[in-house]
């Protein structure tokens, strides 16, 4: 066999091989439970995008006795995970106003939208949302937050 049809011969298994066996590592990753699927995503969300709004607001009830005042607007995305599960993303908004996220699971949920802007510990759980980087600590339904203070009406891009 002359070397330019072992050369032929290689280039096709080589090509085979990507064709064939490169593709089923990623459909092995799915099927392991490493992609995280949203059940809830903030209304409006664009999944090609990433595109969405805040469309959530914390009030701080008798602020300065004011009145109502948004101190706090959010949405959040509802998922399962799997202990040890990690969750890989990052959010800007489209005006430059940091975005912030935490992740929360169901009880938690509940008690920070039936918070008001007096729940202090909150902060405690908040990181920015440029780089997120999570591991699930056991099994179970997670909300990811993402938040910024006062009133914002502009666009927020989720990349996962």
């Amino acid at each position: 066999m002359s070397s330019s049809a072992r050369q032929f011969i290689h280039s096709l298994l080589f090509l085979m091989f990507c064709i064939f066996i490169v593709p089923m590592g990623s459909s092995l990753t799915n099927v392991y439970g490493q992609t995280i699927v949203f059940s809830r995503t903030p209304s409006g969300y664009n999944s090609q995008t990433g595109a969405f709004t805040l469309s959530m607001q914390l009030t701080n009830l008798g602020w300065r006795k004011a009145g109502d005042r948004v101190c706090m607007m959010y949405d959040y995305f509802i998922f399962n995970a799997q202990a040890g599960q990690v969750l890989q993303g990052g959010a800007q908004s489209g005006t430059g106003k940091l975005i912030y996220y935490m992740i929360l699971n169901s009880n938690q949920l509940y008690s920070f939208e039936n918070s008001d802007c007096d729940a202090g510990y909150w902060g405690q759980l908040v990181a920015s949302a440029s780089t997120i980087i999570w591991t699930a600590p056991t099994d179970g339904q997670y909300a990811l937050v993402f938040m910024t203070s006062g009133f914002y009406g502009g666009t927020v891009y989720f990349t996962q």
